[in-house]
């Protein structure tokens, strides 16, 4: 009988014990490079000869073998024998025809030290694991799906428990209070999360718990999934997260705190316009008003809202780097005043580009004046180089400007910069922001209705 598929005789012969296929009359028909080397004989020497005379070098074969071979219901067989220092175990598995007729029997031989070199590394697994698992200092606990039968030193101090016995045998929400944080009943999502871990192999999440006392505390959970004596059960490690939630809080209150001075700061820096420039102050508080409201249309996230807020607060900052008798001049400013207001949006820029902001306050105030056909200044940026913040205090610069009085001239109302930024939609201003304006004063015949004085 010829073995000829090519990708199993190739892993075949790369198995590290030896092995080899035998006829109904134990003569070698095909041997692993493993077989050939402990035999010390090459293919052409050992091939069509008696295996037990090629190794192990015997005068007969094996017992089991032999009476495996002549038993026409076995179809494998297990002895040990020794050669030389080694004992090996053969393991034969017979291949036979629809009438029980032997066909050829394949023959793997183990050297028994390896084996006892594997139980050798399985015991030590288990002994770092065992020390892991009492050691530990997260609680590592055993359940088959319902309750727990087994958990660590760690688990009975986290959950106040004196002895096992106070621990197992329960349903892990029995240490839990009635509701999640979230609403959710305990007993209901913990089955739900043991459901996940099951059929995704792990599931890692926040649960709130409860210790015997009823002491109830926050804690990361890790379920990881596993086979155990024919069942699946789940690990489930649990980590006390009290102290890091503490301080999260504290981080968020302090956050909240340096938020708030912040705001606190660029109020003060927008008022001290006033003492220069009335007209510029309460312009910078109704554009940063009037721009929100915009946002707000947009459904602009809550965090991108209040930079956008504290930019139009400080927009027109640069100005204090014009004389205040220009910006207060009772007449139009001629060509060379002009030019020389048109600087603010750079003046602003560079006064707040080394401010680390959260926000990108500085490039906001850069490009207030930018318009979407690159028609604006002071750097021509047009379409989508422009920030969606700058583009939404483009237009409420607009709006604010026509609508209020100015040192020079009267206001011209809110109808006349409505239908300003109309005659710019989608040229000098963004559409979708002068859309969302539009919405924003529709049914208003004064600014002040909306946005106050």
């Amino acid at each position: 009988m010829e073995i000829n598929d090519q990708s199993l005789s190739l892993i075949f012969d790369l198995m590290p014990d030896p092995a080899f296929f035998h006829d109904d009359q134990f003569r070698l028909l095909k041997a692993n490079k493993a077989y050939f080397d402990i035999a010390g004989m090459v293919p052409d020497q050992a091939l069509g000869k008696f295996y037990y005379e090629v190794f192990p070098k015997l005068s007969a074969p094996l017992p089991q073998c032999d009476a495996a071979l002549h038993d026409p219901k076995s179809y494998e067989s297990r002895e040990e024998f020794t050669f030389g220092e080694k004992t090996f175990i053969s393991y034969s598995y017979l291949c036979r025809d629809n009438d029980n007729k032997l066909l050829y029997v394949f023959r793997v031989l183990t050297d028994v030290r390896s084996l006892t070199n594997l139980d050798r590394q399985y015991k030590k697994i288990a002994a770092q694991f065992s020390i892991l698992f009492s050691k530990s200092p997260d609680a590592i606990m055993l359940l088959d799906g319902q309750i727990f039968y087994d958990c660590n030193p760690a688990t009975l101090r986290m959950f106040g428990c004196a002895k096992q016995e106070e621990f197992i045998d329960r349903h892990p929400s029995q240490f839990s209070p009635p509701l999640q944080p979230n609403g959710m009943d305990s007993m209901l999502l913990a089955k739900e999360r043991i459901s996940e871990a099951f059929k995704n192999g792990s599931n890692f999440f926040e649960w709130s718990h409860c210790k015997l006392d009823g002491t109830i505390f926050p804690a990361e959970v890790l379920l990881v999934a596993f086979a155990r004596e024919g069942n699946q059960v789940l690990q489930a490690t649990v980590r006390d997260i009290t102290a890091r939630k503490s301080l999260e809080a504290q981080l968020a209150n302090t956050a909240e705190d340096l938020n708030i001075a912040l705001a606190n700061i660029i109020t003060i820096m927008s008022k001290t316009m006033e003492l220069r420039d009335p007209y510029t102050s309460g312009h910078q508080v109704r554009v940063a008003k009037i721009a929100v409201l915009i946002a707000l249309q947009l459904k602009l996230s809550k965090e991108r809202i209040k930079g956008l807020e504290l930019a139009g607060l400080l927009h027109d900052i640069g100005k204090i780097a014009i004389p205040a008798e220009i910006l207060t001049k009772p007449s139009a400013p001629n060509e060379f005043e002009f030019a020389l207001i048109r600087t603010h949006a750079e003046q602003g820029y560079q006064l707040l580009k080394d401010i680390k902001f959260p926000w990108p306050i500085a490039r906001t105030v850069h490009q207030h004046h930018e318009r979407m056909d690159g028609s604006g200044y002071p750097l021509g940026l047009k379409g989508d180089e422009l920030l969606l913040e700058s583009r939404i205090l483009g237009v409420a610069d607009t709006l604010e400007a026509m609508s209020t009085n100015r040192p020079y001239r009267f206001a011209l109302g809110l109808k006349k910069a409505v239908k300003e930024i109309k005659r710019g939609r989608g040229t000098l201003f963004d559409a979708q922001v002068v859309d969302a304006a539009i919405e924003v004063f529709q049914g208003h015949n004064a600014l002040d209705e909306v946005v106050g004085t």
